[in-house]
């Protein structure tokens, strides 16, 4: 799969009025999703994935098939994402048994070289439902670092998303994930100024077809067009998207 977006900083002061131009926009209410994102450091070789027991069985193993292969010819940091409930999962003491839930892996290829385009363009691989992914991260040498709370607001129009995106920092447990989530309310930002990122997002399945990811990236220059009025999408170097280098270092939240 390849994944084509436009990037723009929002304001949280803004955040709620631009919330409602994209509601009108795309005739619908946000989606709000929070993920809890555990981080793992490849090997300092590349390494192919072994037969873990994570993926014997699993339906998807034509991806885990790919991701192996990726893996064998560059170390990455690769990501197992937890959808949360802000009810039940945060502040309340109850410790996850990561093995037993579902999870989704998460891998992406550093983006094309640059153009003179704000159209960020990279491989992606998503292997979601996916018991015992810890597991498999050991099985294969891969290092537990640290880990964020994702929280987002999506919505969507045919066949582009509109994501809203903002980081928090869990407090520092070196060598494992921390037992239990403080109160989404005491979590830090990972942007001391809580800026918001807006990511317009198209996927194209079959990334072999260099006419079907071109006409993609013509369609984001047309939401670009329609919305450059609201939104400022900038040309990013391709380096802040690199997971072939460390993830980033945490720093302890409050309480």
């Amino acid at each position: 799969m390849r994944e084509l977006f436009l990037t723009a900083s929002v304001k949280d002061a803004d955040f709620s009025m631009t919330c409602a131009i994209l509601q009108g926009l795309t005739w619908m209410t946000a989606r709000q999703t929070v993920h809890r994102i555990l981080f793992f450091q490849g090997q300092p070789q590349p390494r192919s994935i072994k037969n873990s027991r994570a993926f014997q069985q699993s339906r998807f193993l034509p991806f885990w098939k790919e991701l192996s292969n990726q893996l064998a010819r560059s170390s990455y940091v690769l990501q197992v994402a937890y959808e949360l409930s802000l009810d039940k999962d945060f502040g309340k003491g109850s410790v996850m048994d990561f093995n037993a839930l579902p999870g989704t892996l998460r891998w992406t290829d550093l983006p094309d070289p640059l153009r003179d385009t704000p159209v960020t363009s990279r491989k992606k691989i998503e292997i979601p439902d996916q018991p015992a992914l810890l597991l498999a991260m050991s099985d294969n040498g891969l290092q537990y670092k640290n880990e964020m709370i994702q929280e987002s607001y999506s919505f969507v129009r045919e066949n582009i998303e509109f994501v809203f995106s903002r980081y928090y920092y869990l407090p520092d447990s070196p060598g494992r994930p921390v037992s239990t989530l403080p109160a989404f309310t005491d979590l830090r930002p990972v942007d001391p100024a809580q800026k918001w990122v807006l990511n317009v997002k198209l996927n194209v399945l079959d990334d072999n077809q260099p006419d079907k990811v071109r006409k993609a990236s013509e369609e984001l220059i047309g939401v670009k067009a329609e919305l450059e009025k609201i939104f400022d999408f900038k040309i990013l170097d391709r380096r802040i998207f690199d997971t072939r280098i460390a993830p980033p270092p945490v720093i302890p939240g409050r309480g």
